[in-house]
């Protein structure tokens, strides 16, 4: 991160002009750059680790606007020599490990997940990778163990912010201290509300966009521009210090991925930083000293290079294993880490960063253009190439054929715009010709992984009808999921296409663990998904049971009311790892144990909506199917027959899979 990024002069709020060191900063940046490491190798009890990632903010908005108006009253400052400092700060680490974790992909990625990496080192390297990462966000995307650059959203964030800052800056440069300070309260104040706002609408947009983040940073530029004066006693130093630590250490060990993440949470570890900063002003604290301590100092120095090389080893090392780390295996790569990290801080950040004695100015951008073009060389050749799949033999290949292995009508059908959720407009399977639709699949990505299957039975019946699926949307009349906004909307179209008299049988299936149980599973990783309806809002995982039940009834009870046939396939095993590439690795390291899921575990998820699915299938009109009759047995949920995949990914059936359900299904149309 860039705040870790930031030059080792430091500054007290008042006056500007003065600026010395201060250690304990480093020894900030160390706790930061340690909770993060902790977090993402799943180190307890550093469950809101990822909280670290808003202290590096602070401590960058504080620096950097330290640094700037410091240089500005002394008329001095260049935005070239600004952004040279960033430029011999961030770029030769950051490309020094792009150098090595492209490497490392060539020899451990598989096609599909090499593309993807080779997107976001563009991205990275041209610091877009907040964007990036955002844009690819939702159902279909991969588990973060599956993204070796995914931390450098956070870059992305401080180089835009010091893209923009600077001359924000400038722009007050002959006003008030005051007026100045006011318009950066302004910033703070309408990017909190944002926040706030944008971690219930618009989640992913909150976490990674600078909008929604800026007001942090803006909460170390109110400090270093002397919003709050300094400490005028120790004890109030002494105070201001040791509650900061106290908030921050609140919301590393205390705050989960059940988190509503950043929004007003992020004011625990934000205030706290800024609190540590503030009673640091007084040199002498107990704070100030227990940060300041040479090891604790050391590795705050290398923090930037530690927090750029811990995550890829980490997910190097998990996506080779394809399970998680042991406690040997993660300390062994914590180790790597700090080793790699000296050796950047030392061979690669050092000298870059002397201008005396060091990289010349011109050598340095030369240097950085060259990089910029190889790694856009560089992706477009993997790109281009789809990750070099002859890197593998040919049964390796038929078997991650299966990640790709979706019905053809997934991108134009799925996820059509509202306006287009009509008998019109959506689309129709089955048998082909001028046949009047008389059925409707309805449901989330799971429907239309099954798609297939649907289709071809209905084509031996002479029978054609609609498709409706939505991205993470259960047919579940009168419930809303903040992940999905548009999911109550898009079921109030379908149900009114669903009550067209031509349509006599309605077939719903979702991924109903998931809604039902409120969590994510196995390497998903993405949290509590909370749902609610107008008599409920789920708070907990455990609140989610009553409401899901209550919008599935309420689904059924007006397809049976007005006279429909309908059908309920119950849910798929979710297998929570990559199905393909954990069949493909077994092979490649010639292990020949079976791969399953334990069908214990598949009980376990389904402990809410089996009894539900078993008081449904009760209702005169009501079809319940149980993908789990043909897929599980014997103790045992199969993920592969005959050696192919089942699955395409960690829970949605492949077209291989959904066709192996035909028999079961033949029955769903009835007479």
């Amino acid at each position: 991160m860039s705040s870790i990024a930031e030059p080792l002069a430091r500054s007290r709020p008042r006056p500007l002009t003065r600026l010395t060191y201060r250690p304990d900063i480093d020894g900030l940046r160390a706790l930061a750059v340690l909770a993060v490491m902790f977090f993402h190798y799943r180190v307890p009890p550093f469950s809101g680790g990822f909280a670290g990632v808003d202290i590096f903010f602070v401590i960058s908005g504080y620096l950097i606007t330290a640094l700037i108006a410091r240089e500005m009253a002394e008329d001095r400052f260049s935005l070239w020599r600004f952004y040279e400092r960033r430029v011999r700060r961030i770029i030769p680490a950051l490309f020094a490990l792009l150098v090595v974790a492209s490497v490392a992909a060539w020899f451990v990625l598989f096609p599909h997940d090499f593309r993807r990496y080779a997107r976001s080192a563009l991205a990275a390297a041209f610091f877009g990778s907040n964007f990036q990462f955002w844009s690819v966000t939702g159902y279909f995307d991969v588990a973060a163990f599956q993204k070796p650059l995914l931390h450098t959203w956070s870059l992305a964030v401080e180089e835009q912010f010091y893209l923009l800052f600077p001359a924000f800056l400038l722009a007050l440069r002959t006003v008030r201290q005051k007026t100045r300070i006011a318009a950066v309260g302004v910033v703070f104040l309408l990017s909190l509300t944002l926040s706030i706002w944008g971690v219930h609408t618009h989640p992913d947009a909150a976490f990674y966009l600078v909008p929604f983040r800026l007001w942090e940073l803006m909460a170390g530029a109110l400090l270093a521009l002397g919003l709050v004066a300094e400490p005028r006693s120790k004890v109030l130093a002494e105070a201001a210090s040791l509650i900061g630590l106290v908030l921050i250490g609140c919301a590393v060990l205390f705050y989960s991925d059940a988190t509503h993440f950043p929004g007003a949470a992020a004011l625990l570890p934000v205030l706290g930083t800024a609190l540590v900063i503030y009673g640091g002003a007084e040199a002498g604290t107990f704070v100030n000293r227990a940060l300041a301590w040479r090891p604790v100092v050391f590795v705050g120095l290398i923090s930037y290079s530690l927090y750029l090389w811990h995550w890829p080893v980490y997910v190097f090392a998990r996506y080779y294993l394809y399970r998680e780390l042991n406690a040997g295996e993660t300390v062994l790569c914590l180790a790597l880490s700090f080793g790699l990290a000296v050796l950047s801080w030392r061979y690669v950040e050092q000298p870059f960063r002397r201008r005396q004695g060091g990289v010349p100015r011109r050598v340095l951008f030369g240097a950085a253009g060259t990089a910029l073009v190889a790694v856009s060389v560089f992706a477009a050749a993997v790109l281009t190439s789809h990750g070099w799949p002859d890197r593998f033999r040919p049964e390796i290949r038929r078997i991650l054929a299966e990640e790709h292995d979706t019905d053809g009508l997934l991108r134009y059908c799925f996820a059509r715009p509202l306006s287009e959720v009509n008998a019109k407009d959506l689309c129709q399977i089955g048998a082909p010709g001028k046949i009047t639709p008389s059925f409707l699949l309805w449901g989330d990505s799971h429907a239309d992984a099954i798609l297939p299957a649907v289709s071809d039975i209905a084509k031996k019946h002479h029978l054609r009808g609609y498709f409706a699926g939505e991205s993470s949307c259960a047919p579940l009349i009168g419930v809303f999921r903040p992940d999905t906004p548009r999911c109550k909307a898009f079921n109030n179209k379908v149900i009114e296409l669903a009550k067209r008299p031509e349509i006599r049988t309605v077939i719903l299936t979702a991924r109903w663990g998931k809604n039902a149980d409120g969590r994510a599973y196995g390497d998903e990783g993405n949290g509590f998904v909370p749902i609610s309806d107008a008599q409920a809002k789920a708070k907990r995982p455990a609140d989610n049971a009553a409401i899901f039940a209550r919008g599935l009834n309420r689904t059924i009870d007006a397809l049976l009311a007005a006279r429909k046939h309908v059908v309920v396939i119950a849910s798929v095993p979710e297998v929570g790892w990559a199905v393909p590439q954990v069949l493909a690795r077994t092979r490649l390291s010639g292990d020949g144990r079976p791969v399953f899921l334990p069908e214990e575990d598949f009980d376990f998820r389904q402990r809410v909506t089996r009894p539900l699915f078993h008081t449904l299938a009760a209702r005169p009109g009501v079809m319940v199917i149980h993908p789990s009759d043909v897929l599980c047995g014997n103790g045992r949920c199969r993920v592969a027959m005959g050696g192919i995949p089942l699955y395409r990914d960690e829970h949605h059936l492949s077209v291989y899979g959904a066709r192996k359900l035909e028999p079961l299904l033949t029955g769903i149309f009835g007479n």
